[in-house]
């Protein structure tokens, strides 16, 4: 499966939505949660992993999309707010492929560290993070509603790539990110 990981547009979001609403437990950004963000490129990387789908009957037809990320710039570092992949995409790399391409803009923007909050009954995406290189660093009572729960704060350099073969080079169609 060839999976190409590239800027989120507005094209995009319906399909984006759809991933989000595939897990019970995700906080719901929808329709209008993503608009806003793509509207603030100084202050958000947004980023989809695209396939090629066999379904397609014509060239013009969207690819499907088999996961969505967003990485919030700060000024000294990055705060990965959603890092989604639908069911059927688990354990494909397509999470591993989207993290590596947030790693990337993060070390292109010079920051020096990414966090992220995690649910605490998350255990798969808790083991996906510290196989990544995060750590828990701290928790945050009662920071997810519907269901109400703890998070666990995670955190990693960004500077270490998450594998000596792990995805670099440019995104298709960003090239380098302005500071």
């Amino acid at each position: 499966m060839k999976v190409e990981i590239r800027r989120m547009a507005e094209a995009d979001v319906a399909q984006v939505v759809a991933i989000e609403n595939c897990w019970d437990y995700l906080s719901k950004w929808g329709k209008e949660g993503y608009l806003q963000v793509l509207g603030k490129p100084f202050l958000f990387c947004s980023l989809v992993a695209e396939v090629e789908s066999s379904a397609r009957t014509s060239p013009g037809e969207p690819k499907t999309l088999a996961g969505a990320a967003v990485l919030a710039l700060m000024v000294d570092h990055g705060e990965l707010c959603n890092l989604m992949v639908p069911p059927r995409y688990l354990g494909k790399r397509v999470g591993r492929q989207l993290l590596a391409r947030c790693l990337e803009v993060a070390r292109q923007r010079q920051l020096t560290r990414i966090f992220l909050e995690v649910r605490h009954s998350n255990q798969r995406a808790i083991r996906f993070y510290r196989r990544n290189g995060f750590e828990i660093v701290s928790r945050r009572g009662d920071y997810y509603r519907d269901p109400t729960e703890d998070a666990w704060v995670m955190e990693r350099e960004a500077s270490r790539d998450l594998s000596p073969t792990g995805a670099s080079g440019v995104l298709k169609g960003m090239g380098a990110l302005p500071r």
